[in-house]
């Protein structure tokens, strides 16, 4: 057993006071919060003011997601109009679509430009593989045109009335 140094304390008891030797400084007491007084109405136009900045948040994320979905528009048919361009070359020299590359970029390019198909004859450069392909131009000057038509539309959606649209 240990012995207690403090005779007239019990062992095991606590210190009643936090600070020793003194007492703790006083503390400001807390005020409590005034009414607010206001006029009728007060309450109704702060309520009026953060559903309109609502709105506009909510205005500025629908026209962030319109301008990007704009972006990858743009994006996309720059990739259809470069791949179709290829084909039409590749067809125009006669390569060979067994070849890996141009067998692949045909099988791609076949699935779009299928609405286009048989819509002028291709009359053959040199037989078997050289083709002037109408079909692949027309096409790309249709989807060229939809896509602006599309994107020009969106520009629309997200720009004022007062604003120059795109």
């Amino acid at each position: 057993m240990h012995k207690n140094p403090y005779s007239e304390e019990p062992i095991g008891s606590q210190p009643t006071e936090v600070v020793p030797g003194g007492s703790m400084p006083d503390l400001p007491q807390k005020q409590s919060p005034q009414p607010v007084i206001s006029h009728p109405g007060a309450h109704e136009t702060d309520i009026e003011v953060e559903s309109a900045e609502a709105r506009q948040e909510e205005a500025r994320t629908v026209r962030y997601a319109i301008g990007k979905l704009n972006d990858f528009l743009q994006w996309f048919i720059a990739v259809l109009e470069v791949t179709l361009a290829i084909r039409f070359l590749l067809k125009l020299i006669g390569a060979d679509p067994g070849n890996l590359f141009a067998g692949f970029l045909y099988a791609l390019t076949d699935i779009i430009l299928f609405p286009f198909s048989g819509i002028v004859p291709s009359p053959s450069v040199h037989p078997p593989y050289q083709a002037f392909e109408w079909s692949t131009l027309i096409a790309m000057i249709v989807y060229a045109l939809v896509f602006w038509a599309i994107r020009r539309f969106l520009s629309i959606l997200i720009t004022s009335p007062e604003e120059p649209a795109g």
